[in-house]
């Protein structure tokens, strides 16, 4: 009996020493990570007006005001952002859900996957990053930000697996994007589960035959799209797409893609 009592304190004490080790301490480890980040994050969010004016405009003064009190003319929106962390490429905030975040751009697509904004590890919670292929950041036919799901808490990219329901994405259709030109609207169109090598982590394409290929896969393996047609982008000649990409764990390396067009 009493040997049945010591292995039956081991097992459960084996079994404890798992769930801290592997679920309690990874869990709490990611969540102040996350906490400390969004807190990070809000002191170094852009005022407001920066999202909805372009680039090199100053913020509209009262015409009775002292002309030495008038802001003055911001040439880079994302100054600031980038003294404190010059990997900095733009902001995205996505309407009707909890990503509002920079997007940095290292030298590879590795870097960020394990450290935050200020470039310290931060338990696997990462930080958005732009794919370090597009040369010309957001200013190219096709951008891929990546960031980790986090699960619970809905940290990073995890607010991307809601879009698997269209009727969210007719909700939310839009989002802004920040950049070192002005603010831009996102509009949103479709939504894709695909393996990690598919068709669409693609960045370099040789011509409009090949862009528009792209499209045509983007159409062809959707989950589902909305108001925006194949022949709407293929008639935009300064057509920028955007592509939110996170793990959605349907399979093994399935992502989760959401795709817009940069306004």
């Amino acid at each position: 009996m009493i040997g049945m009592l010591v292995l039956l304190s081991g097992a459960f004490a084996y079994c404890g020493w798992r769930y801290y080790s592997e679920t309690y301490l990874p869990n709490k480890q990611i969540t102040e990570a996350d906490t400390q980040q969004r807190e990070l994050f809000v002191s170094l969010k852009p005022p407001p007006e920066r999202f909805t004016r372009p680039a090199g405009k100053s913020a509209p003064t009262d015409d009775n005001s002292p002309e030495e009190e008038s802001s003055p003319e911001i040439t880079d929106p994302l100054a600031e952002l980038k003294a404190a962390n010059p990997d900095v490429a733009g902001w995205l905030t996505i309407d009707g859900t909890n990503i509002d975040y920079p997007i940095v751009q290292a030298a590879d697509n590795g870097y960020y996957l394990q450290r935050g904004f200020d470039k310290k590890a931060n338990y696997g919670l990462g930080c958005p990053f732009l794919d370090y292929r597009c040369e010309s950041g957001f200013g190219g036919f096709n951008s891929i930000v990546y960031a980790h799901h986090i699960k619970g808490n809905q940290a990073m990219f995890g607010d991307i697996a809601r879009y698997k329901d269209s009727g969210f994405m007719r909700k939310n259709p839009s989002g802004t994007l920040l950049t070192a030109d002005g603010a831009h609207n996102v509009r949103f169109f479709a939504y894709m589960t695909i393996p990690s090598t598919a068709f669409a982590y693609e960045t370099d394409f040789a011509d409009d035959t090949a862009r528009e290929e792209y499209i045509n896969d983007i159409f062809n393996n959707a989950n589902y799209t909305i108001e925006i047609t194949p022949e709407d982008l293929k008639e935009n000649s300064g057509l920028r797409l955007l592509l939110l990409s996170t793990c959605t764990y349907e399979y093994w390396e399935a992502r989760g893609v959401l795709v817009g067009v940069i306004e």
